[in-house]
């Protein structure tokens, strides 16, 4: 939750803005562009479009956040006061202090307060004379709807307040004065993708862009991300970021460099080598400030948010994704749909031929250990999960025998269902599934097995909806008394009832009386349809929006709009459910979600203990709540490591006004990001719960204890000797009990010193738990003449009495200066230092002991006064 905060802007001159052609058609100013991006790429313009000079002085921008409403007190409102004149025909750009550059230069006022943070749910004022005590004023324009938090903007996909440009239509010539009614920014604004600057700092007519997807688009190649991503100058579909079609190099990510040693022994090693290898090759085939033709895929984005495209350079038209393939510096990759038969085909053709050429990662000298998905598995801890089908024989194998398949006939397939859908037959014996019924042709006798997840009487007979692991689907019978949890075995008819699929006219039977229940999955309103027909589902974050006289309720989601079939009515319009599980049902032309009780309906997740979100299964959606302990910006969100008394766990969002030591709560599904756990909730399910409790004290431990039990936690190690480093600020460390690794990009500590003690958090990439300090308070160097004889003794035991010597010697040149000749001093008692060390170490006898306190002791006395 945002707090209340007010900025004034104190001006004693004229500020010179940015001019743009001038009407003299508007009353007062209006909003005339806002920008939500990426990070704080936040900014809102001001348009002067009258024949006046403005005093702006009794002007203000209010952000009303999260749904706060005019009532005082009611949610934060966060003002922003603006002084100074704006000319006729001018702008005025206000922007997050920590935006890009690009948007900087153009701003004349620039912060970091709440005023400046908004997101696409938050209602922005621009109001005259404005009272913060009452929040009254006279609204001059408007955005959003104050006192309606829309859930994560207003709008839809193409015109919304959420990661989006929006201009203002030049033919608007009056601000929206009624900040109470619905909003819909396309009436009024022109949408451009997340981070377009292009316009900013003029107001002037701008040609919408054409949203609807094209086959081809002419860019700019900016930059080479690696051998099969690049960036483009100008967003295709909204999106910079092109990730090329129908192949794949191997990755790059997983490491920082590869050892040319081990690219034959270690597959990451490998994976490194070659994919550094594909990005070179890539680099040579295309320069930025290369002209591009941008072809976009039958699927146009992936899980990503990338565009899937051929890349072809535009001189001499050269496909640069096939020839990566026919240079043997990718593999063909393939998921069903493969889009024109043409294609694919010469693909298959080119990657046939650099593998019988030997050419690239197919080469008998230097060959890829494992191909770039096999890789990923294998990395991410996760298992393979597409079929893999055989495009010249027709048949299809389970995940693990992709290898059955030559490379150059692979389709990978998300599910049974599909393949079975578009032809091909499984290359293994099993028994009938459920997608084998509903892949025949209507009519069609069937045997299925299966277990019911719900049922419902009708008309004196019983629909039953089971499913196993590939489909879903409703046997229809009165000869059969089962309960849900039951797995059953059906014969019969497939047929259609208005369009709902079932078998009929069934023999059946009880295989086995409740068996462990089918797990719902998680689906959002637009998966709606076909392929999950009559399977068991959960939906998260759902808002009624309206009932009909037939208990069709209207929902939504953070996709849009959908209806929920709810005839027993415990559902209540107006109100959010954490999650909805049911049942997908098709009729009245339309496929709905049809909970089974109130069972099904949550209506707010119970906070749980950070300990058992960890030891919940991956994608299990929780709800923590915890301390914030350190908060590292990195690719345009902040990582806050959260931990109450059982735990602690990574939670990932953009700056929502939290800082370390607030207690916070979130709720989403557990996910690891390359081994480290963390959960990403969206802007409504991160919060602050109290400002200001206090870091927790860190847990003392030993190199032995850095691992899984405190990942996320705060942590302190103590008595350790930085070796060196690896070139990428990650210090090798040890102590008494063996090695650990303090991650450190501001490099808080250096190689070849001994320290006392090192705080941070607990984290893990790269294959390694590591401790990662926050700031320079966190480190602590060791003062070796404040230790005892003893414990000198043990640091010399544990690094060599020549590591101990070297120590207390600089340590003593810097802190002493003596009568006569320092240096002489410092070294006659260094020899006498070691002679009782060697001594001690021989034969244990105290005297030593006693005789190294000594002799520090008496250099001391003889300091210099």
């Amino acid at each position: 939750m945002k707090k209340f905060f007010t900025v004034v802007l104190f001006a004693l001159f004229t500020v010179t803005f940015s001019t743009s052609s001038f009407a003299d058609t508007h009353h007062d100013l209006i909003i005339s562009e806002y920008i939500e991006g990426g990070g704080y790429n936040k900014a809102i313009e001001i348009y002067n479009g009258t024949s006046e000079t403005v005093d702006m002085s009794s002007y203000s921008i209010v952000t009303f956040t999260n749904g706060a409403s005019f009532e005082p007190g009611d949610g934060y409102a966060n003002e922003l006061n603006l002084a100074g004149t704006l000319e006729p025909g001018e702008t005025f750009v206000m922007a997050h202090s920590d935006a890009d550059q690009p948007l900087l230069d153009q701003a004349n006022l620039t912060g970091n307060s709440f005023a400046y943070n908004f997101n696409g749910d938050d209602a922005i004022i621009l109001f005259k004379n404005y009272n913060a005590d009452t929040r009254n004023g006279d609204i001059i324009d408007s955005l959003g709807k104050v006192g309606e938090d829309p859930g994560d903007y207003w709008g839809d996909n193409l015109t919304k307040t959420q990661d989006k440009t929006l201009v203002r239509d030049i033919s608007i010539t009056a601000g929206d004065t009624n900040a109470s009614d619905d909003f819909d920014p396309s009436t009024d604004w022109i949408a451009f993708p997340k981070d377009t600057f292009d316009y900013i700092g003029s107001h002037e007519e701008v040609t919408p862009p054409d949203n609807d997807p094209k086959e081809e688009y002419h860019r700019t190649v900016d930059r080479i991300v690696d051998g099969d991503t690049i960036h483009v100058n100008e967003p295709v579909l909204g999106e910079t970021t092109i990730r090329f079609l129908n192949m794949d190099t191997p990755e790059t990510y997983h490491q920082d460099d590869y050892d040319p040693e081990l690219i034959l022994e270690d597959p990451n090693h490998s994976q490194k080598y070659h994919g550094e290898q594909a990005k070179e090759y890539l680099s040579e085939l295309l320069q930025p400030g290369d002209e591009v033709i941008i072809k976009v895929g039958e699927e146009p984005l992936d899980t990503y948010g990338r565009v899937l495209a051929e890349v072809v350079r535009k001189e001499d038209n050269l496909n640069t994704n096939l020839k990566l393939v026919q240079e043997g510096y990718a593999s063909t990759y393939f998921i069903w749909p493969v889009g024109p038969e043409e294609t694919y085909q010469q693909y298959q053709d080119a990657v046939k031929a650099a593998k019988e050429q030997n050419k690239g990662i197919w080469s008998e000298d230097t060959p890829l250990m494992e191909l770039p998905f096999i890789f990923r598995a294998r990395y991410d801890n996760s298992p393979l999960h597409r079929y893999v089908a055989n495009s010249e024989t027709g048949l299809y194998y389970m995940p693990d025998d992709w290898a059955e398949v030559p490379v150059h006939a692979r389709i990978f397939f998300g599910d049974e269902l599909t393949a079975l859908n578009e032809g091909y037959e499984p290359a293994f014996e099993r028994e009938p599934i459920i997608a084998d019924a509903r892949s025949a042709e209507l009519g069609t006798s069937v045997t299925v097995e299966g277990t019911i997840t719900h049922k419902v009487v009708s008309g004196g007979l019983t629909n039953y909806y089971i499913q196993d692991h590939t489909a879903g689907i409703i046997v229809r019978t009165s000869d059969l008394e089962a309960n849900v949890g039951d797995k059953i075995a059906a014969s019969g008819v497939t047929d259609e009832y208005y369009g709902m699929l079932q078998i009929v006219d069934a023999n059946v039977q009880v295989i086995e009386e409740d068996v462990s229940n089918i797990e719902p999955t998680l689906v959002s309103s637009s998966d709606l349809g076909e392929s999950i027909e009559a399977q068991l589902v959960t939906m998260e974050d759902v808002e009624i929006l309206s009932v009909n006289q037939y208990n069709d309720y209207t929902a939504r989601d953070a996709d849009g709009e959908f209806v929920i079939d709810n005839d027993a009515g415990f559902l209540e319009v107006g109100k959010t459910y954490d999650e909805i599980v049911g049942v997908i049902d098709y009729n009245f032309s339309e496929f709905k979600l049809m909970p089974r009780s109130e069972e099904d309906v949550t209506e707010e997740l119970p906070v749980q203990s950070i300990q058992s979100a960890r030891d919940a299964e991956l994608d299990t959606r929780v709800h923590i709540e915890g301390v914030i302990t350190a908060a590292f910006y990195a690719g345009g969100m902040y990582n806050y490591y959260v931990q109450d008394d059982t735990a602690g766990i990574v939670v990932r969002a953009e700056d929502f006004g939290a800082q370390v030591g607030d207690k916070i709560s979130a709720k989403a599904r557990t996910e690891e990001y390359f081994g480290l756990l963390q959960i990403l909730p969206s802007e409504d399910h991160v919060s602050i719960i109290e400002k200001g409790v206090g870091e927790p004290e860190p847990i003392v431990i030993t190199s032995s204890e850095v691992g899984e039990a405190y990942e996320g936690q705060l942590v302190t190690v103590k008595d350790f000797y930085v070796e060196g480093d690896d070139g990428y600020h990650n210090y090798q460390a040890y102590d008494a009990n063996g090695h650990f690794v303090i991650d450190s990009d501001t490099d808080l500590v250096r190689a070849n010193e001994y320290y006392q003690s090192v705080t941070g958090v607990l984290t893990y990439n790269y294959d390694e738990y590591k401790v990662m300090p926050r700031h320079a308070d966190d480190v602590v160097e060791a003062q070796l003449l404040d230790y005892s004889a003893a414990n000198l003794v043990e640091i010399a035991n544990q690094h060599g009495n020549e590591f101990l010597l070297n120590q207390l010697e600089a340590e003593l040149k810097e802190t002493v200066e003596t009568n006569g000749n320092t240096e002489q001093h410092i070294q006659s008692v260094m020899h006498s230092v070691e002679k009782a060390l060697v001594k001690y170490q021989n034969n244990g006898k105290d005297a030593h002991l006693k005789n190294i306190e000594h002799e520090l002791n008496k250099l001391f006395e003889r300091k210099a006064s």
